[in-house]
């Protein structure tokens, strides 16, 4: 067959019939489908022209440049395909590690805030518990010292009430000194008119021996 005519397989004769029967094997449905699909109108091709036969000459060859390729669109679509589907994958997987990772250190943070937030609290009771323990020490220190001050006042009192017993005592020793001289004087003067009268005799007394010294000397 010439491409280059416009004749058609069968050729129209001018609104008569086609020399084909009546083909009764064209199921209405599946000719429309090729059509849909395909492209084939199965109705008209026995009427159509050369140059509507060429198109499909020409879409034949331009399918066999097409099928020439697929394999290699194949490959190239396959790959372009898995490479997508993994790198969603990666993606998928990194936020995943993402989320699982970042609950992880904001719990690590949170125990350490917690940590820390638990350390502030026993400085706090140490400073505290140390405020109380110098308070109680420093109480403890004034009631040393108001004892040990008490202890001293108590001593000096002591002392003083000593010296001023024994200033007492002495100035009431003085007097009982005096008498004890007096007595001891009177004593011995006594003693010594004894001794003069018995030695004298009446002439002796009222004298006493320095009486009669005096009278010695004076020549009475």
């Amino acid at each position: 067959m010439d491409f280059n005519t416009n004749q058609a397989i069968v050729p129209y004769r001018g609104g008569r019939t086609s020399a084909l029967a009546k083909v009764r094997s064209l199921d209405p449905m599946l000719a429309s489908m090729a059509q849909e699909y395909f492209g084939i109108d199965l109705h008209r091709l026995p009427e159509m022209s050369d140059e509507e036969l060429g198109s499909f000459a020409d879409r034949a060859q331009e399918m066999e440049s097409l099928l020439e390729a697929i394999p290699i669109l194949e490959r190239h679509f396959k790959t372009l395909i898995e490479g997508q589907t993994k790198y969603e994958q990666f993606i998928a997987s990194v936020q995943k590690e993402v989320a699982k990772n970042a609950k992880s250190i904001d719990k690590s943070f949170l125990d350490v805030w917690l940590t820390s937030k638990g350390y502030q609290n026993h400085v706090k009771q140490m400073g505290q518990k140390a405020h109380h323990g110098l308070r109680k020490l420093d109480t403890e220190h004034r009631s040393a010292v108001g004892l040990e001050l008490l202890d001293f006042n108590t001593a000096l009192q002591l002392v003083t009430h000593r010296h001023r017993r024994r200033a007492k005592d002495i100035r009431d020793k003085v007097p009982l000194q005096v008498e004890r001289e007096r007595l001891n004087d009177a004593l011995r003067q006594q003693t010594q008119y004894r001794k003069d009268i018995l030695t004298y005799g009446s002439k002796a007394k009222g004298k006493g021996f320095w009486g009669n010294l005096k009278d010695f000397f004076s020549g009475n």
